[in-house]
Formats: C-alpha cells, sequence, structure tokens
C-alpha cells in the first residue's frame, strides 16, 4: 500500500492539482472585501502546504494583524525568525508591538538589525524566487524606500510613546527624507507642533524631491505639504508688492525686529526708572513658583537640531542618488495617466484638507464667519474630518454659539467615544456655558484619551485661568509646552498669567519667548503692550500697540474683509496709551474706531469722556458718561469720574457767576482767561483720579487672548 501510494504521488496527471496561487488570490480578494476571519482560514491552510513560505506566513499575519490580534500576529512571525531576514515581516512584527502598546520590545525589535542591509538584499531576489510566488516580499527601488521610510515613521511613533520626542523628531524627518510621500511623518510633526514655523520651512527645502519625483511633481507635492504648515507664520516673507506686506510700505520682519531691539534697550533703561511701580506691581518669586520653575525648565530643555538630522542623513542617502535618479525617468516614460500640472493645481483647491488649511488661516486671522462658511462645504462632503472639526469647534466657541457646540459634540459622543476630539468638544461646551467642573472632566477625559491633543490641554488650561486659578492653569499650559514645541500659544497663555498675577518680570520673559516662536503673532504683541502699560511706559506700549494695529489693518487690507471684531480691545488700549501721552486728539480716534468694531460699549463711552474731560470739554464728557451708565449702571470708575465732572461744571458755572458780578458792580472788563485755568484744574483733577481706572485701562489686554483656541490643529 505505501508503494502504491509513493507511486501515486509521483504521477502528477493521476490525482489532479491544488493550484496555490488560485488560494493566494483568494486571501488577497477577501482581504479586500473585509472578510478577515474567512481570509485568515484560508491563509493558514496555504502556508502549511507550502511548508510555511515566507510569503505565506507574512499574509497570515497580516490577517490576524486585520483582526486585532497583534500578539498572535507578531508570535507567528518571530517563530520562524522572519522578522531578522524578510523587511516586511520585519516592519509588521513592529507595528503589531506597537499596536499593542509592547514599546520595549518593539523598540528592541527595530535595534536588532539592520534595515538598509535588509532592503538591500531584498533587492538582490533571485528570478527563480520571484516565479514561485514571492514577488511581495522582493521589491524594486521605490517600494525599497517606502518601506523603509515607514519603518523610520513606526520607530518614531514608538520613541513618541516612550516620551522621548527629540529621536521620535529625528526618525520622522528621517521617514520623509526615505520617501516624501510618507505624509504621516509630516503629520506627527506638523499635528504635534514638534517643529518651529523656521524648521517647518527648512525642512521644506531640504527634502529630495529631485531625487524621487519630477520637476512637476515636486510642486504639486510641495503645494500640498506648504498647506499644512503654520498659518500664523505665512507672512515672515513679504510679499514682491511692497504694499501688500502686513505692516504697510516696509519689510514686516525688519520692523519687527528694530520693535523688538528697541524694547531690549528700553528694558535696561526702565529697570533703573520707576523703581517703584516695580516694587508695588511685582508679586515675590516665591509666590509663583511654578512660573519660575516653567522658566527654568524650558531653558534646560535639550534643543533639537533640525540641521544636524538633515546632514546626516544626506550623508547615508548620497550613495543611493544615482540609482533614485534612473528609477524616476523610468516612471515618467511608462507613466500612461499624464494630467496636466495646472489643471492639478487648480483642480486640488477642492480637496478637503486644502479647504481646511484655507478655513484655519482664516480662524488665525479671526474671520470666524467666513472660515464656518468653507467649513460647512467640507463637511458637507465630510461630516467627520478631524481637521474641518476641531477648527469648528474653535469658531463655535469664538462665536460663543453653545446651541451648534452641543449638537456638534453629541454628535461626535454618540459615533466616536473613543476619540479625544469628541469629548473636547464636550469640554469646551461646558466651558462655554460656565459649568467649569464637568468641563475640566471632559477635557480631562480627552487628554487620556490621546495624551498628546494639545487643545485639549489648551482648553483644560483655560478652564482655571476663567475662574482665577493662576498656579492650576500655568500647569496645564506647561504641559502643553512639553507636548507642543513649536507652538507659541502656551507660551503665551502663561505670560497672560504671570501678568494677572502682577509678576510683570515674567510674563515678559514668556512673552518673549513666544515671540521667538511667532514674531508677528498679533495676540502675543497686544499682550506684550498691555505688560509695558502695567509697567507705566507709555510711550513704548503705544509702539507696540501702533505695530500690532498696523498688522491687523493691514492685513484686513490684503484679504479685503472689515477688521474683526476682535479687535476691539487693541484700539481702545491704544486710546489709553495716547492719552497717557497727551495725545488726546489720537486717543478719541482710536476709541472712536474701538466703537466702530463693537457699538454701544460702556467702557469705551467711558474712556472717551474721559478724555473729553481731560480737554476740559467737560459737557461733552457728561453726555458720553451718561451713555456709559446707560450700558451699565453698576460701573463705579464711571459714576466716580461723572460725579467728578459735574462737580467742576458747578464751580465753573458759579465762577462766571462771580466774574460777571464783579463786572457788573465795578463796571471793570475781566479777562476770561480764568476759563482756561478751569480746564487745566479739571485735567489736574481728573488725573488724579486713576486708581479704578487705570487699572481698567488694560484689562481688556489679557480679554483679546483669553479665549483664542489653537486648535493644531493643529490644532
Amino acid at each position: 500500500m505505501t508503494g502504491d501510494t509513493e507511486m501515486k504521488s509521483n504521477i502528477p496527471d493521476e490525482e489532479g492539482f491544488i493550484d496555490i496561487a488560485q488560494y493566494r488570490k483568494l486571501v488577497r480578494n477577501l482581504i479586500d472585501m473585509r472578510r478577515y476571519q474567512t481570509a485568515l482560514f484560508w491563509a493558514e491552510k496555504v502556508a502549511v502546504i507550502t511548508q510555511n513560505d515566507p510569503f505565506d506566513i507574512y499574509w497570515q499575519a497580516q490577517c490576524l494583524f486585520l483582526l486585532r490580534e497583534y500578539h498572535r500576529a507578531s508570535h507567528i512571525i518571530k517563530f520562524y525568525g522572519l522578522e531578522k531576514t524578510h523587511i516586511l515581516c520585519h516592519y509588521l512584527v513592529v507595528e503589531c508591538l506597537l499596536e499593542a502598546k509592547e514599546y520595549t520590545e518593539a523598540l528592541g525589535v527595530l535595534n536588532s538589525v539592520d534595515v538598509d542591509d535588509m532592503a538591500a538584499s531584498m533587492l538582490c531576489g533571485t528570478q527563480q524566487n520571484y516565479e514561485m510566488g514571492n514577488q511581495n516580499l522582493w521589491m524594486d527601488e521605490t517600494m525599497k524606500n517606502d518601506v523603509l521610510a515607514s519603518i523610520c515613521y513606526l520607530k518614531g511613533k514608538v520613541f513618541e510613546a516612550m516620551d522621548n520626542r527629540t529621536l521620535a523628531m529625528d526618525c520622522y524627518v528621517q521617514a520623509l527624507q526615505k520617501s516624501v510621500y510618507c505624509t504621516e511623518a509630516l503629520d506627527a510633526l506638523v499635528q504635534h507642533e514638534m517643529l518651529m514655523a523656521w524648521e517647518e520651512k527648512e525642512l521644506m527645502q531640504h527634502l529630495p524631491f529631485s531625487q524621487q519625483c519630477t520637476d512637476a511633481e515636486a510642486k504639486f507635492i510641495k503645494k500640498l505639504y506648504e498647506s499644512k504648515l503654520k498659518k500664523y507664520y505665512e507672512s515672515l516673507n513679504p510679499l514682491s508688492n511692497a504694499e501688500q506686506t502686513p505692516i504697510g510700505n516696509m519689510n514686516t520682519l525688519q520692523s519687527i525686529r528694530e520693535l523688538t531691539e528697541k524694547m531690549r534697550k528700553n528694558r535696561s533703561n526702565e529697570v533703573n526708572i520707576n523703581k517703584d511701580v516695580n516694587t508695588k506691581l511685582l508679586t515675590p518669586n516665591s509666590i509663583l513658583s511654578p512660573a519660575n520653575k516653567i522658566l527654568h525648565e524650558l531653558k534646560n530643555t535639550p534643543s533639537y537640531s533640525l540641521q544636524s538630522s538633515l546632514s546626516r542623513i544626506s550623508m547615508v542617502n548620497e550613495g543611493n542618488r544615482a540609482s533614485e535618479n534612473t528609477h524616476k525617468s523610468k516612471l515618467d516614460m511608462e507613466n500612461g495617466a499624464l494630467v496636466p500640472m495646472n489643471s492639478c493645481m487648480v483642480k486640488i483647491q477642492n480637496s478637503l484638507d486644502m479647504m481646511a488649511a484655507t478655513a484655519e488661516r482664516l480662524f488665525y486671522d479671526c474671520d470666524y464667519k467666513k472660515c464656518l462658511k468653507i467649513l460647512e462645504e467640507l463637511l458637507k462632503r465630510d461630516p467627520y474630518h478631524s481637521g474641518g472639526l476641531t477648527i469648528q469647534i474653535g469658531c463655535l466657541v469664538e462665536l460663543k454659539d453653545f446651541n451648534k457646540l452641543f449638537y456638534v459634540a453629541h454628535k461626535l459622543v454618540d459615533l466616536y467615544p473613543d476619540k479625544a476630539i469628541s469629548w473636547y468638544a464636550v469640554g469646551c461646551y461646558y466651558d462655554l456655558i460656565g459649568k467649569s467642573d464637568p468641563a475640566r472632566r471632559y477635557l480631562a477625559k480627552a487628554t487620556s484619551l490621546d495624551r498628546l491633543y494639545g487643545p485639549a490641554w489648551l482648553a483644560y488650561g483655560h478652564s482655571f485661568a476663567k475662574e482665577n486659578e493662576h498656579d492650576q492653569a500655568m500647569a496645564a499650559y506647561f504641559k502643553a509646552t512639553q507636548l507642543m514645541r513649536g507652538c507659541h500659544l502656551p507660551l503665551l497663555y502663561i505670560g497672560v498669567e504671570c501678568g494677572l498675577t502682577k509678576n510683570l518680570e515674567l510674563a515678559e520673559k514668556f512673552f518673549y519667548q513666544a515671540m521667538s516662536i511667532a514674531p508677528l503673532d498679533v495676540f502675543v504683541l497686544h499682550e506684550l503692550g498691555v505688560i509695558k502699560f502695567e509697567y507705566e511706559y507709555y510711550e513704548s506700549a503705544e509702539e507696540v500697540f501702533r505695530t500690532t494695529a498696523d498688522i491687523v489693518t493691514n492685513r484686513a487690507k490684503q484679504d479685503n474683509e472689515p477688521i474683526s471684531p476682535r479687535w476691539e480691545p487693541l484700539f481702545n488700549n491704544l486710546g489709553h496709551c495716547c492719552r497717557k501721552n497727551k495725545k488726546y486728539k489720537e486717543a478719541l480716534e482710536y476709541h472712536q474706531m474701538a466703537l466702530l468694531l463693537k457699538p454701544q460699549n460702556a467702557e469705551t463711552y467711558t474712556a472717551m469722556g474721559f478724555v473729553h474731560a481731560l480737554t476740559g470739554k467737560l459737557e461733552e464728557a457728561i453726555e458720553l458718561f451718561h451713555k456709559s451708565l446707560s450700558l451699565n449702571r453698576d460701573s463705579v470708575v464711571t459714576s466716580t469720574i461723572l460725579k467728578t465732572c459735574l462737580e467742576d461744571m458747578m464751580e465753573e458755572s458759579s465762577m462766571f457767576d462771580n466774574i460777571f458780578s464783579k463786572y457788573n458792580n465795578k463796571n471793570q472788563p475781566k479777562s476770561p482767561a480764568k476759563r482756561s485755568n478751569v480746564a487745566a484744574d479739571t485735567a489736574k483733577k481728573l488725573n488724579c483720579v486713576k486708581l479704578k481706572f487705570d487699572e481698567f485701562d488694560a484689562s481688556p489686554g489679557s480679554d483679546a487672548v483669553d479665549n483664542v483656541c489653537d486648535m493644531s490643529m493643529d490644532t
């Protein structure tokens, strides 16, 4: 019987054949139809029949990965030692361990082999192996670059999960150098705010587009990638037309540098002036130890050098460029589906990501209504686009549309309860309606689901800041600074908290730190002006506010849009500075501009009335104070100044009665010059009434940025 069996096995035509290639194709088709369990059944049978061929083991593990059985998938590959000999198996094992949160083991697998040598060996696959069905483990140059880039990306994710963000950044940059098509690496760098704005631009300039794609493709990809970069830094490079620069008719960057240098010189001079003011306003450092600690840790944080990463990668890749160029030309010749470049650039504007980028830029420009119009079109096509939803939540918070925000949050929680953005929306809703405790609870849940989600940390800090819990707010903002290295907003908010607690020296330092990241951010400049005003350095404050107003005004002209009502505090603060510097006419002009942006504002009417009172126009002042009190009758400041003006008005009236009675009695002409003396006396008296009003002068400054949530989005 045994001999008969052996004889039959040697006669191929007697019993027929099993077509292994057909079953391999069946496994792939089942995976495409998402029938993973059935695909696993047949993949395991094929692997047994082929005596554990690496290609079949790979697809068996792939089915297990798709079924989310990560430990089983990694074990089956490691059991046969394929993670050290086949690069795709190596890649799959690392991804399985990453998903299983076995970060140390994943890093051990990554460091156990030289992936470049392994990839090179896969390029040398024989034609015999190719014909035996191993073509998916045998690769060309392009696939090799894509696989190496993917491995670098996974390595970066492992390092980031282990809180080693410096090495993670290096790996993401390597991934983009290996393959310019690895968008996930760019998203990790941009969305997690890992790079400064200038580093992002430098990275774009050093990506190997010329080695990996054609000139037309390079322009196309650059357009897509640049739309992902920071929006608040766009205008740092002036446009060719001088009139279109953010600050009219001058080089923006140069003007900011001059302003910064001037302010630094003023700082050294101002230390010796008004020392009594400093002792009056500054809180002892021991009280604000959290802020000092944050600044100390920022100085001692190891810096990441993008240049060293790029130069190191460039040396490694130098030897591969010739083969890559050859491959690129072959692709150009063999490509049949060619689309004209100009047509691509026009059509790509309808991409959801490009629409989200446009909306994000409008959000940073405070044009929330126009931003929401674009988002409405975007979310019609894809209602759950994460980038669009993050910006939408920010806009709804700014516009205080809590009804719409409630609907968005409710929908997200129902559909995506395991995503951080869902609970972030819920937290923002509760914060908007003034319920801080549930807001913090839900924002904390968002950070626990995704501890790298920067907007949730910022909103968490805002919830404490609104209740004047400054230490708690700074702790949340500090966590955001650790996670968002390239974002200036956490530093800005820490500075605001320091300013609110009258630690002006620390506040100023944090604002300069924020300016080093985003020199043209108008919110930073505005808050810096508020600090100068608090220091009673009114000329310096006026200069900062004027620069900020120039940027805001010219950006609005560029976009053919009116100035956002958001900037009402800026023009009011500029009016306060002009009043302090005796520029009463200009002060009135700026207050009137603020009134145009936000009509029926009691505080603006009070400020205008105060200027009129200082110039001796008591009737106009009293009329404006009455308008202010009709809008806010509880204002102690307005009531106090109104009382002073009414008393002066009565004194002036009685004085003129005395003058005319003396004239009639003695029949002797008197000079009416006394009226000007009354105005001068009034100005002196009103200048003494400064305790509460001058504190009020700077108060809108912090309101200008308190609710700005930079969603990076990243936000």
